[in-house]
C-alpha cells in the first residue's frame, strides 16, 4: 500500500482511520459523520502544512461538504452505520503529521452526530457556504485554497487565544 504523497491520499483512506478509531472505542460513523470528518481534518491538513490531506474534490453539496466518491462508496449504508473498513489503494502512516492531524480532529470531533458535524460545516462565512451562496456554484467544488484559508484562519484565532 503507498503511504500519502505530496497530493495526499484517498479520502478511503482518511475513513478508514476514523472508522478504525470509531471501532477502538465501540462505537459506530455514519455517511454524513465520515464525511464531515474527513472534510475537517483535510481543512486542518491544509491549514497546518498547506498541502491537502486528501486529493479527492469535495464539492459543495446540500448538507454541507461532499467528497462525491468517497459518497458513492458510503451511499450503500443510507444513514445507517458504516460498517467494515473501505476498499483503498493507500494509507495514512501511523507515524505522520497526517496521522496527529486524523487524531486530534477525532478527538475534538469523533463523537459529534452527523447533523452536528453538518451544521459546524454550514456556518456563516465558511467555505461550504461561501460557496453554496453563489447559486452557479451549487454541487460545484470548494476551492482547495478558501478551505485552506478558512481553517489557517482558525488555526490562528486559537493561536493568539
Amino acid at each position: 500500500m503507498k503511504e500519502i504523497s505530496e497530493n495526499g491520499v484517498s479520502s478511503q483512506a482518511v475513513a478508514n482511520q476514523f472508522l478504525e478509531m470509531a471501532e477502538q472505542l465501540g462505537l459506530v460513523l455514519t455517511n454524513m459523520q465520515v464525511q464531515k470528518l474527513v472534510y475537517i481534518a483535510n481543512g486542518f491538513h491544509l491549514g497546518f502544512t498547506g498541502k491537502p490531506l486528501t486529493y479527492d474534490k469535495i464539492h459543495a453539496w446540500q448538507f454541507g461538504p461532499v467528497i462525491p466518491c468517497l459518497y458513492k462508496v458510503l451511499q450503500k449504508f443510507g444513514n445507517g452505520p458504516v460498517t467494515g473498513r473501505l476498499k483503498a489503494e493507500d494509507a495514512v502512516s501511523d507515524n505522520s503529521f497526517a496521522f496527529k492531524v486524523i487524531d486530534q480532529v477525532w478527538r475534538a470531533y469523533g463523537k459529534m452526530s452527523g447533523s452536528k458535524l453538518s451544521a459546524l460545516t454550514h456556518l456563516p462565512g465558511s467555505p461550504w457556504h461561501k460557496t453554496w451562496e453563489r447559486d452557479e456554484n451549487r454541487f460545484g467544488v470548494i476551492p482547495v485554497e478558501m478551505i485552506a484559508d478558512h481553517y489557517r484562519e482558525r488555526l490562528n484565532n486559537v493561536a493568539e487565544k
